[in-house]
């Protein structure tokens, strides 16, 4: 039983440490750096959808072209109250 207890401490002994120490081997940006060198330059898109949210006033009409979405009206909220009479008598 003590030596399974040691073994778990030397592990999680080790664990910590080798999660304390920096690392040995190189960075992944200097392999990345070092290895790819035939990398070619993909152009960014070209077109960038902007969708803009506008709340319309009373009276107000939409711009042409454009996609109206119609706000739910919220739900009424109900408020139920109890009322008891402590005396007994009704």
């Amino acid at each position: 039983m003590r030596l399974v207890i040691g073994m778990a401490g030397l592990a999680s002994a080790t664990a910590l440490l080798t999660a304390m120490l920096p690392s040995v081997t190189p960075s992944q940006v200097a392999v990345a750096q070092a290895v790819d060198t035939t990398t070619t330059v993909v152009p960014e898109p070209s077109v960038v959808h902007v969708r803009k949210v506008v709340t319309l006033q009373a009276g107000q009409t939409a711009p042409p072209n454009s996609s109206v979405v119609i706000r739910p009206n919220p739900t009424p909220r109900v408020i139920v109250k109890t009322v008891t009479r402590q005396s007994g008598k009704p």
